[in-house]
């Protein structure tokens, strides 16, 4: 029975996504905006400091609590946790 509710599996053995989780977009976005900051800082744009302050802040915040403002707006948009895709898979097997 376990067998059956494993995911499947992809190349070295990890599982194949199944749709993008909250989790993976805020890690992506986050890491979108640290990287155009950097690339956009070298003309010495201030303003940019404090938008790459706020996704720290927020990582932060993400990492300490699992929870951010951006993952409450994609939660309302429709997108799942991995818990609850978990509990989706779990309840259809």
């Amino acid at each position: 029975m376990q067998d059956q509710m494993l995911t499947e599996r992809g190349m070295f053995g990890m599982p194949k996504p199944q749709g993008w989780t909250i989790e993976r977009i805020v890690s992506l976005m986050a890491g979108t905006v640290v990287l155009v900051t950097q690339v956009a800082q070298s003309g010495h744009v201030s303003r940019l400091r404090v938008l790459a302050g706020w996704v720290g802040a927020n990582l932060v915040l993400n990492g300490a609590l699992g929870w951010c403002p951006m993952s409450v707006l994609l939660h309302r948009l429709g997108f799942v946790t991995a818990a609850e895709r978990e509990r989706q898979n779990y309840y259809t097997t």
